[in-house]
């Protein structure tokens, strides 16, 4: 935080960051795909940036260079458009299904996507109980602590789960927080096997919660749906709760094309 009257000071890497979205720019908007001297000349780049850029680049996925030595956008791209577009329209899309899901369960019901390396919930339907979850639209929740961070990093590769789970400070939010990666690991593993994820206390005290993932056409997640419930309130048949949320989540997904 900066004090009253200062100006923060320049963002670290961020010149870097402002160079390579150019490059990426303008292989975008090339109508044959650039050439190395083309890029060059255009964005007045001195050849080891650019050259730097563009394996940076290609190493992620995000382009690839052509038999004929030009460059093209990549195939990674095509994944992050349908998650971009299905993000920007799955609140109003999947707002009746939530609601039936809370009417089903009689549960509070969250509806959360990636934000870098945590969930944000961007839709809540409140339970009609008088004890309800204190969350609100915009709360961040740790991947590793969440039903809905597990159950979206469940349906992500295996690798791109591990890259996700490498960054994770698994810091205790609760006393019952999973802070060992190993152990993260199993629970992922499960929730892969059942469909479904579970928090069980771990991101606040007196609240267990499942969770499961929505997927897009391409079968990739890009939201996460939980169920929400006071543990004093927890039925015995925890079939009443995951069932329905996958049912849920099915039906979501088929309305994205998954």
């Amino acid at each position: 935080m900066t004090e009253q009257g200062t100006k923060p000071g320049p963002v670290q890497g961020a010149q870097s960051f402002s160079r390579s979205m150019a490059v990426l720019q303008c292989v975008a908007d090339h109508p044959t795909g650039p050439s190395v001297a083309e890029l060059g000349r255009q964005l007045d780049l001195t050849r080891p940036t650019l050259y730097r850029i563009l394996a940076s680049l290609e190493a992620e996925g995000l382009i690839r260079q052509r038999g004929d030595r030009r460059y093209g956008l990549g195939s990674r791209l095509i994944g992050l458009a349908h998650r971009a577009l299905a993000q920007q329209d799955i609140r109003p899309l999947a707002r009746d299904r939530l609601e039936a899901l809370r009417d089903r369960t009689g549960e509070t019901v969250h509806l959360a996507v990636r934000m870098l390396d945590e969930m944000v919930y961007i839709d809540k339907v409140e339970s009609p109980e008088l004890v309800r979850m204190a969350s609100t639209v915009g709360t961040r929740v740790p991947f590793h602590t969440s039903s809905v961070g597990k159950a979206f990093l469940a349906a992500l590769s295996e690798d791109e789960a591990e890259a996700v789970i490498g960054r994770l400070a698994l810091s205790a939010v609760t006393d019952r927080s999973v802070t060992d990666a190993d152990a993260l690991r199993a629970r992922i593993a499960a929730a892969r096997r059942l469909g479904y994820s579970s928090d069980e206390e771990e991101n606040e005290t007196g609240i267990v919660c499942f969770g499961a993932a929505i997927r897009d056409a391409g079968g990739l997640p890009v939201a996460s749906v939980s169920v929400s419930v006071p543990n004093f309130r927890l039925r015995d048949d925890r079939e009443a709760y995951w069932r329905p949320l996958l049912e849920t989540c099915a039906a979501i997904s088929r309305q994205l094309g998954g």
